[in-house]
């Protein structure tokens, strides 16, 4: 349960317009996040070529990303099996706030965080907000599927967040994402997909 939670907190829908530089074209590598939230404090791992994403999690387990089906798959190496995620599902971890229905305020500011460009703003959706720095280059992480025009054109852009700071009705911060190192390199294509022998197994509570 804490890793999908550390996966939800990493999984914000929100932004904009491009930014000026962000990761450029077809970047491939590997990203560093650090989050905090009330379960405590963790690191992940995210690897990314040709718009596909693996988020390591720790402890043997990883969650890959296809953007081209919008298909998340949870991979336990330590115990060979894999399971598909359905963010839908009522039981499923949630974003903060959500493409779909979020406002957007526009800053305008751009900042560096781990030499990389990016764009603030902040959505609200409903008494929760979400302040974001937004990044071009990376494929968008939609939980929900969502068919919006905000999440299309999320999509469409390859906005990812280079921090992430959630806030709850009450304007207390209620996590914070945030990525610390950026290094282009190779990645093998196998990262990205499960392993043959791997049995799939319905994940708990989903």
């Amino acid at each position: 349960m804490q890793a999908r939670t550390a996966l939800a907190i990493a999984f914000v829908a929100i932004s904009s317009i491009a930014c000026k530089k962000g990761f450029g074209s077809g970047f491939e590598g590997e990203i560093t996040m650090h989050i905090h939230s009330s379960t405590g404090d963790s690191d992940m791992l995210v690897k990314t070529k040709n718009e596909k994403l693996r988020f390591e999690t720790g402890k043997g387990s990883a969650m890959l990303f296809d953007p081209g089906s919008n298909k998340f798959t949870m991979v336990n190496e330590s115990a060979k099996s894999y399971s598909e995620v359905d963010f839908k599902s009522p039981n499923a971890p949630q974003a903060n706030t959500s493409a779909a229905s979020s406002s957007i305020d526009k800053s305008g500011k751009h900042e560096t965080i781990a030499s990389i460009d990016c764009e603030n703003w902040t959505a609200h959706d409903g008494k929760k907000r979400s302040e974001v720095c937004i990044a071009q280059g990376i494929a968008f992480v939609d939980m929900s599927g969502g068919s919006g025009a905000l999440a299309t054109e999320l999509r469409e852009k390859k906005l990812f967040p280079l921090r992430s700071v959630e806030f709850d009705a009450d304007g207390k911060e209620t996590s914070r994402m945030e990525v610390t190192k950026v290094e282009k390199k190779s990645v093998d294509d196998a990262q990205f997909a499960v392993p043959k022998d791997y049995a799939k197994v319905a994940l708990p509570g989903m």
